[in-house]
């Protein structure tokens, strides 16, 4: 019996499915990894074992069988399917930064992004090897997994190498082999308004093509695909009609008072198809009343000499990675700005020299890479502001500000028990000693109802994330503990279950407005020690 893995063109492409981008957001249809077999002999008993890794560490394997099976004069074709998203998105671990640095935005990345052991994102690669049952008992591996004890073929993804940036022609003989790491992001964007999902269109594109077909397109592929919109690897100025680069489908334009934090995150490094990003620099340009530029900055984002330096080999380095932007951040972190001068201020990434060159903090940020965030600064004279973060659709986290209406309740339930005993000697009445009722113990559960003002259709779209989100957390000013150093600046993050939510709709000169109303659990409920 011979058995092996066909080679479609000379490149050792197996399966169109192997022409897909090595990025995907991992909560979502995902792709099927297609994987075929060829042999001289039909075995009915037929397996394929996919050894699965993540971060390098084997974490499970699957055994597949075929889903058909196909003649062709002596030939018999196995066609399998490997679909790991579900599995390997128990993998994934997210939470928001706990605490940065005083002034010392070095420090802060270095925490917050170079070494966050919980960045939303895995590192993931497959192994896969048949075997098959002959007689009654034997197990037949193949000769490599015989040999090594373990799958070794790797499942690896082929990708389009443009001879210049304008190629639009697509020949699945032509595409390269770009290795066998995928980057799966803890997030889901191919959602209709309606929360259908949609085809995985990036994740499919060898079934788009057609076997020996050259398909004469847009450059959809490295451009408009949908994960492509979020990765930054080339010098382009998107439009916000196409494409979005930062983690978020939040409103361009936030409104935010001087207090406040703000986080945009972002995903840099090279993937696993040597994709390098751009993210070099952002820019903060601060504008008064008048439209006129008061105040300018610029903070460099990649560093030489760090795992996030200009890449010069094929080393997978991709992570989500987070800017603090916020007043309350620029103060902290970056730079002392006179907020009595400004109005509102804009962020923005931008490419740059590659971290090798001398001539890359001498010339700055050269184009932008990203789309513009506009924060216009506010003041709320009433005392309802209640901040909420949470983890959004793209793996990145989204803040906003209820100053309508809050009120805080406290739900107290309580064990009981019958006090039975009373004493003939004692003096008082035995109403308050005997057949009384006395409390064992007491549980708290702290509850907020809050209330938006009146918003538009999208922004409330937007702010439905919220309510299914798996992280929600209430945000508290930033403090340093008396405890700690005196330049470390922790986050008072108060972690909340979203129980319900209301919506009151309005319109307004033929707008529709709509105003929502949430309560809210602490996740820390308390309670009195029990004791009689």
């Amino acid at each position: 019996m011979n058995f092996g893995y066909p080679q479609l063109y000379s490149n050792f492409l197996n399966s169109n499915t192997q022409i897909r981008r090595s990025t995907d957001m991992v909560y979502q249809r995902g792709g099927t990894y297609g994987i075929t077999l060829t042999g001289d002999t039909y075995v009915p008993s037929m397996e394929l074992d996919v050894d699965l890794y993540g971060n390098g560490t084997k974490v499970g394997r699957m055994s597949l069988v075929p889903y058909q099976v196909t003649q062709s004069g002596s030939t018999y074709t196995y066609n399998f399917n490997l679909r790991a998203y579900d599995y390997m998105s128990n993998f994934i671990q997210s939470q928001h930064y706990t605490y940065y640095w005083l002034n010392d935005w070095y420090s802060t990345t270095e925490q917050i992004n170079w070494n966050n052991p919980y960045p939303n994102i895995i590192q993931a690669n497959f192994k896969y090897g048949y075997r098959y049952i002959t007689g009654q008992t034997e197990t037949v591996l193949e000769p490599t997994y015989q040999t090594f004890g373990e799958p070794v073929n790797n499942y690896v993804h082929y990708t389009d190498i443009p001879t210049c940036t304008t190629d639009i022609t697509f020949s699945p003989s032509g595409f390269t082999n770009t290795g066998n790491l995928f980057d799966y992001v803890g997030g889901s964007f191919q959602m209709g308004r309606d929360k259908y999902i949609l085809p995985n269109f990036d994740q499919e594109l060898g079934t788009v093509i057609g076997t020996g077909l050259t398909v004469n397109t847009v450059d959809v592929y490295r451009r408009l695909s949908p994960m492509s919109q979020y990765l930054m690897d080339y010098p382009t100025v998107p439009e916000q009609s196409e494409t979005a680069r930062f983690l978020t489908d939040a409103p361009r334009i936030q409104y935010i008072q001087s207090d406040e934090n703000y986080v945009l995150y972002y995903l840099n490094g090279q993937t696993g198809d040597r994709q390098v990003i751009e993210a070099d620099y952002a820019v903060f340009e601060f504008y008064d009343e008048s439209n006129t530029m008061v105040s300018y900055f610029q903070q460099q984002l990649n560093f030489s000499g760090t795992t996030y330096a200009s890449p010069t080999g094929f080393t997978n380095t991709l992570r989500p990675f987070a800017l603090p932007c916020g007043p309350a951040d620029i103060t902290n972190i970056f730079s002392n700005i006179n907020w009595d001068d400004v109005a509102y201020y804009r962020v923005q990434l931008c490419y740059a020299y590659p971290t090798n060159k001398s001539a890359r903090v001498l010339s700055g940020p050269i184009g932008p890479v990203s789309e513009e965030f506009f924060f216009y600064l506010y003041n709320n004279c009433a005392p309802e502001n209640t901040r909420l973060a949470w983890m959004n659709a793209r793996g990145g986290y989204d803040y906003f500000t209820f100053v309508s209406y809050r009120q805080d309740t406290k739900k107290i339930s309580a064990q009981t028990y019958d006090s039975r005993y009373y004493s003939t000697d004692l003096q008082g009445p035995d109403r308050d000693y005997g057949r009384s009722t006395k409390t064992f113990s007491t549980d708290v559960n702290r509850e907020i109802i809050l209330e938006s003002d009146y918003l538009t259709v999208q922004q409330g779209e937007w702010l439905q994330q919220l309510f299914y989100s798996p992280q929600v957390y209430e945000v508290r000013p930033d403090f340093i503990s008396p405890m700690d150093r005196q330049d470390k600046v922790y986050k008072d993050l108060r972690p909340v279950q979203v129980l319900s939510t209301e919506v009151e709709t309005i319109t307004k000169k033929h707008r529709k407005l709509n105003k929502y109303r949430i309560t809210l659990k602490y996740a820390d409920s308390y309670f009195v020690n029990r004791g009689f």
